[in-house]
């Protein structure tokens, strides 16, 4: 299952993903919560601390990756590239 969690700012999408992501991870479900808000706060909403997130690095921050991946070079323009990409392995 996959849910996609969108809408207005300022109403709830991060306290709604959190809160769902708790309920499935203590349901015995296995939960991958990602953060695709430029203003990353999902984390803080889970509990964790600046210590804990330190080490976490936005896809968007890994240019090698994107390259890699969909045959685009970040910070050009134009050309064709894959629209998606192998992603699976990258919670790991």
């Amino acid at each position: 299952m996959k849910i996609a969690i969108t809408g207005k700012g300022g109403v709830g999408k991060t306290t709604l993903s959190a809160v769902l992501s708790h309920l499935y991870a203590v349901d015995g479900k296995t939960v991958i919560a990602v953060d695709a808000d430029p203003d990353a706060n999902l984390a803080a909403a889970f509990g964790l601390d600046k210590e804990q997130t330190k080490d976490l690095r936005p896809i968007a921050e890994m240019g090698q990756l994107i390259e890699e991946r969909t045959g685009a070079r970040p910070g050009s323009m134009g050309g064709v590239f894959k629209l998606n990409p192998r992603v699976d392995d990258i919670p790991q």
